[in-house]
């Protein structure tokens, strides 16, 4: 008896294919503490925040660079529309969190 493979089922529409997304690395970060433009495209510099164990047992807080984010304006505009349709997700989910809370 023979079975046959499942197609797989295509993606949302709309949705692009990436390819080589499991090799791409995550950032992080907590601030953008520089930004500027040089030849057409923007620029800024990712940070987030570190906390650093020190000899006598404290912790020290310091910032590093998590990133060189580089992109054209257009770029930059399709970020601002997912960053806000993601803060959008965020918010719902937050108010869901406290009414659920709330009862």
């Amino acid at each position: 008896m023979s079975t046959k493979p499942t197609p797989p089922k295509p993606s949302a529409p709309g949705a692009p294919l990436l390819k080589n997304a499991a090799a791409a690395p995550f950032v992080y970060f907590d601030n953008v503490p520089v930004f500027g433009t040089y030849a057409g495209n923007l620029e800024m510099e990712l940070a987030a925040r570190q906390l650093l164990p020190k000899a006598d047992g404290s912790v020290a807080v310091d910032m590093a660079c998590t990133a060189h984010l580089r992109t054209s304006a257009q770029g930059a505009v399709m970020l601002i529309d997912a960053l806000q349709k993601a803060l959008d997700m965020l918010s719902k989910q937050q108010e869901q969190h406290s009414e659920l809370l709330a009862n």
